[in-house]
């Protein structure tokens, strides 16, 4: 027979003396619970809060209730780029378990703009910081209370709702955040802010394993962590999702809707009003707690690639959580002691508070999310055109990537049966036709959205993310449907056993560039063209343009690897019969260069920008399959640089790494290859390793209206908002026949995220790429920068004895969802050296 125990009973004190109760007592004292399911302090073997708990004890927590409770089953939605499962719990009814198959195929029709009368979805989103950890620890309470839980309540909601918990979104930064707290505590916790426990190594457990932000991937998805979120919410399309973050330790708590001017306007109006409603059941939670909050100030609903605005562009209403941090066990701030264990509470308390309002609104949450994609429907009818047709311009890897995006968040659309004209673009079969009218038509906006106007210039994130831009993809609207097909035309096909005088692979593929890396690392002779031509292949006349890469036929098992490459990559080589040219230089020219393999470093380590250093590794580990040395700069000066054929430095201060340039100096002139953007040009110019002028914010400064006065204290904070480039889409006017610029586009949008530039006529060296003076393509920027910036350089090359320096204004990397502009370090790594 079960019997029922009181939480309040069982006295499940959390560790730390300034919550000397447990949440599940505090926040349910009547509950009654099976005594059939262990009780987290059972399975931890002591409170929730007396230390931080890896993920793998919390995954294993979830699987004994899974194990032993029927209103609970557990999926794997992805694995982490460490291999870690990412586990979600749906927990319900037994009865809705039953039917749990029809519940999640009702799911599908509200995609349609059906009515679905199901229970209401909730999704509860836990620590996609890895080291917000109350997010984590607040998950194991919640769940226990749902899975065992015998009061009306907990009954009547589990009837009502089907309530997921995805304990961590970002298990290898939970572990990473875990591992260094858990090693700093004492037996005696220390609370004092400058105990080394607060004070993380690098990388932080904020990020995930190649260093991004987790949630600022919603949209594009670079990372495997996103890929399985984004599918398991397209699969069951929640009505709510809560998305629990940790802030500043000096704040209290948050909650949405947030600064209602900066909720991007494609949002509907009742999106918010269902946020703000809900958001009373949250002000109540925390008043019980004599729990200080704010809910309409610092956050906004502006980028779509958040996890509490991702929702809101897909007929969800998502909720951002911010809670006081206290980045371990406890510590000390204006509002009193700051612990885990008050984050675990309060998370848990806006946990409840998030059901009870969802269950409260759910008529309105179903008729809201049936209304916003009949609306959509709506709005695509009354426009004009039929659709979008979208080329990358031959490069079929970037237009593969793109499709997959649009895939994921099931966006329709087909593959052109033939070539189309339209407003004097040339589209190919197997370019991409995207029809308006579809339930997804709002998100199709968002995409392609390219304003440049907002209600407030002040945006906690980027002001712009055009997916047309940072893929840099040709866009036509059509009046008509164009004939199209569901699936992309097969290649043509290359026989590769077949001899060939030479084989030629086009440079503009996106992976053509990993295609290379692959040859040179097998030992195979490659060569590059220095310019564009026209040769004779097997099936015909073949155009070609700078950066094509040739190989001579006769090469020992050449023929197996290039068909491996396709059969990997989808990089065709095009078999050539004969080595003079028909337009440009024969294939012996000068004008061809040999290619040599690349063994690349990236300094990194404190004052290093985390986030852009792991970009770049991403890139050159990800996509171009090369071995990255990763050099801390605590020991920089001791390695052996002249292992190395590349050094990259991207964003960051490294003001604390000294001897630099008596280690870079010799590594150039001897041959090496130094790439650094944004700030690491500007150290590299302190360090006198390069004589150029990098302009930075003070160089700005007095463009302004107010510079030199005395502003009012209430206009600062709009007037730093003006002062900054947060995130806009600009463009490079760039000389493709420069080899930094083969293979991509003469007007090269590029994600601006600092302001600097380097001085045009100050600048020594090469200049590769300059800003134009309509230079502005998306997003916000004062004006007084589009004035300033425009005619200023954005990329140049220096030589210095047998290497050179490359240097760039801006990261070509951007949240690795900027494919546009990567070639930019493949160009680096390949190119440029070959033809100092």
């Amino acid at each position: 027979m079960k019997k029922l125990i009181s939480i309040g009973a069982l006295l499940l004190a959390l560790a730390i003396p300034s919550v000397t109760a447990s949440p599940l007592a505090t926040l349910a004292p009547d509950t009654p619970y099976l005594d059939t399911l262990p009780t987290p302090t059972q399975h931890f073997g002591g409170s929730v809060g007396e230390r931080h708990l890896r993920y793998d004890e919390v995954s294993a927590y979830f699987h004994r209730l899974a194990n032993n409770s029927g209103r609970v089953t557990l999926e794997n939605i992805g694995f982490s780029h460490q291999g870690r499962p990412q586990w979600a719990a749906i927990i319900t009814s037994e009865a809705n378990h039953q039917r749990l198959d029809d519940l999640l195929a009702q799911r599908a029709r509200a995609a349609a703009g059906d009515r679905v009368d199901g229970p209401v979805v909730i999704w509860l989103a836990y620590s996609i910081h890895g080291d917000e950890a109350s997010g984590l620890h607040a998950s194991p309470l919640f769940a226990y209370h749902l899975a065992a839980g015998q009061s009306v309540e907990v009954k009547n909601w589990l009837e009502d709702a089907i309530v997921v918990i995805t304990p961590s979104q970002n298990p290898d930064g939970n572990d990473r955040f875990s591992n260094w707290v858990n090693g700093y505590r004492g037996s005696v916790p220390s609370g004092h802010n400058y105990h080394r426990e607060h004070f993380q190594g690098w990388p932080s457990g904020r990020v995930n394993h190649f260093w991004a932000d987790l949630n600022r991937d919603w949209l594009y998805q670079a990372h495997p962590e996103s890929r399985g979120r984004v599918a398991f919410f397209q699969r069951w399309l929640p009505h709510v999702v809560s998305d629990y973050h940790e802030m500043g330790h000096q704040s209290s708590y948050f909650f949405q809707p947030g600064v209602p001017d900066r909720t991007h306007p494609l949002t509907p109006a009742e999106n918010q009003a269902l946020t703000a409603r809900i958001a009373k059941h949250h002000a109540r939670a925390l008043d019980a707690l004599y729990q200080p909050y704010f809910s309409r100030e610092s956050f906004d609903d502006f980028y779509y690639g958040k996890g509490s605005t991702y929702p809101d562009i897909n007929g969800s209403v998502g909720i951002l959580f911010e809670q006081a941090t206290a980045r371990g066990l406890h510590r000390d701030s204006d509002y009193g002691e700051v612990t885990l264990a008050l984050g675990v509470r309060n998370h848990l308390a806006t946990s409840f508070s998030t059901v009870r309002g969802a269950i409260a609104e759910a008529d309105a949450l179903r008729e809201y999310q049936r209304q916003f994609f009949r609306d959509a429907l709506d709005k695509a009818d009354d426009r004009r055109g039929a659709g979008y047709l979208v080329s990358a311009r031959g490069d079929r890897a970037r237009l593969n990537a793109f499709a997959d995006i649009l895939r994921s968040h099931r966006v329709q659309f087909q593959y052109l049966t033939a070539a189309v004209q339209q407003d004097e673009i040339a589209f190919a079969a197997g370019d991409l036709f995207i029809p308006f009218e579809q339930p997804q038509y709002r998100l199709i906006e968002a995409l392609f959205d390219q304003r440049t106007a907002f209600a407030d210039n002040t945006f906690y994130d980027v002001s712009a993310f055009s997916a047309e831009l940072a893929f840099d993809l040709t866009r036509a609207e059509v009046r008509r449907a164009p004939r199209t097909q569901p699936m992309a035309p097969a290649l043509p096909k290359i026989d590769y056993q077949q001899p060939a005088l030479q084989w030629l692979i086009p440079w503009q593929d996106r992976l053509a560039p990993a295609a290379l890396n692959r040859l040179l690392e097998a030992g195979f002779r490659v060569r590059f063209a220095e310019t564009g031509g026209q040769v004779m292949a097997r099936q015909g006349a073949l155009d070609y343009q700078a950066g094509a890469l040739t190989l001579l036929g006769n090469q020992p098992g050449l023929a197996q690897a290039l068909s491996q490459i396709e059969a990997e990559l989808g990089v065709q080589a095009h078999p050539l019969v004969s080595g003079q040219a028909l337009a440009g230089s024969d294939l012996g020219s000068r004008r061809f260069h040999a290619a040599t393999a690349v063994k690349p470093a990236i300094l990194i380590g404190r004052d290093v920008s985390q986030y852009e250093a792991g970009m770049l590794w991403f890139y050159l580990d990800q996509v171009l399959g090369i071995e990255t040395v990763l050099l801390d700069g605590e020991y920089f000066t001791r390695a052996p640089l002249q292992e190395f054929t590349h050094l990259f430095l991207v964003d960051g201060a490294y003001s604390k790494l000294t001897g630099a340039k008596a280690a870079i100096e010799p590594f150039v002139r001897q041959g090496g290859t130094v790439v650094a953007w944004k700030r690491g040009v500007a150290r590299l110019a302190q360090w006198g390793l390069v004589d150029v002028t990098v302009r930075q914010r003070s160089y700005f400064a007095p463009e302004f209206a107010h510079a030199g006065e005395q502003l009012a204290f209430a206009q600062r904070n709009s007037e730093h908002a003006r002062r900054t480039i947060g995130g806009a889409i600009v463009n490079w006017q760039l000389d493709t026949t420069h080899p930094l610029g083969f293979g991509l586009s003469a007007e090269l949008p590029m994600m601006k995220n600092r302001e600097l530039s380097l001085a045009a006529k100050e600048s020594k060296g090469r200049s590769v790429a300059h800003y134009p003076e309509a230079l502005l393509r998306s997003g916000y920027m004062a004006p007084e920068y589009q004035k300033a910036l425009a005619g200023e350089v954005a990329a140049q090359v220096m030589g210095q004895g047998a290497g050179q320096y490359i240097l760039m204004a801006d990261n070509p990397l951007f949240r690795n969802f900027w494919l546009g502009s990567e070639r930019l370090v493949a160009n680096s790594l390949f190119m440029v050296p070959a033809l100092n």
